[in-house]
């Protein structure tokens, strides 16, 4: 096999199988705990008598657990150059780096959610067979998770810029990739809070505190001094067009970007 050729998908596969055998008891595992955790967690509330009468009641568990678990396990991802020893073995693999991150982003993007959308509906059906088997009581469909309204839908492509900046993380920061990922992206968003407070106060001037209640590049709330005492008097918001290509870039160009990005700094890794 030649390991400068981009794509073969039979190489693909031999890397998969071999991915796949090494990592076999790690993604067992994790994966029993993850079902056992939250089946066995829902069962000891139910059995506590803090039964669950709806979907929304479960939701706010749903979204951390996705967020938690995904971006934990996508930190995960390029393990193998922790070690030295396990890294030369990983670079040196007569597979290409390309099928190398292929295999790894579908397996911690694709692979993930639709292991952790599985596991938590037959945890909930589990749960729920056992609440209806001690108190009579069916948990009630009244959650919507991509309507009503339709901006939830948002929180997916969240998800998945997130889950992007943590696989270009992986590549970046081969120990503690999650913790150091985390820090990077906190001291960033705050670099936006400064330079956002800084615009905001060179438009409206530092009176009144205008800069504290706003969402950097989106909205500024609008406070008046009365009497000694603030008072909110309406809201400033971007132009209909920049509103546009925020979202714009948020559902179509970050993630993209940093998983070019991830895969980039992977194939800088070669030997």
């Amino acid at each position: 096999m030649q390991a400068n050729n981009i794509f073969d998908f039979r190489r693909m596969q031999l890397y998969l199988q071999k991915h796949f055998a090494d990592q076999l008891r790690f993604y067992l595992m994790g994966a029993l705990a993850t079902f056992g955790l939250v089946t066995l967690i829902g069962i000891l509330m139910v059995l506590s008598h803090n039964h669950f009468d709806k979907v929304s009641d479960i939701v706010p568990f749903y979204y951390v657990g996705l967020f938690a678990g995904g971006l934990l396990f996508t930190s995960r991802s390029f393990n193998e150059l922790v070690h030295k020893e396990k890294g030369v073995d990983f670079l040196l693999l007569p597979a290409s780096q390309f099928e190398k991150f292929l295999t790894l982003f579908l397996i911690s993007t694709i692979g993930f959610f639709l292991f952790y959308h599985v596991s938590l509906y037959l945890s909930v059906n589990i749960v729920e067979k056992v609440q209806v088997a001690v108190n009579g009581l069916h948990v009630q469909n009244d959650y919507k998770f991509l309507s009503d309204p339709d901006e939830k839908v948002y929180v997916y492509y969240v998800y998945f810029v997130l889950q992007s900046i943590f696989l270009f993380g992986a590549t970046c920061f081969h120990k503690y990739s999650f913790i150091k990922t985390v820090l990077c992206l906190l001291l960033f968003l705050f670099g936006l809070f400064l330079i956002n407070s800084v615009a905001v106060a060179l438009l409206f001037g530092w009176k009144n505190g205008f800069w504290r209640p706003s969402v950097p590049f989106f909205l500024v709330h609008k406070l008046e001094e009365q009497h000694g005492i603030l008072h909110g008097n309406g809201t400033y918001i971007i132009p209909r067009w920049l509103l546009d290509t925020h979202t714009f870039i948020l559902r179509f160009v970050l993630a993209p970007v940093f998983w070019t990005l991830a895969y980039f700094r992977l194939k800088d890794q070669e030997i």
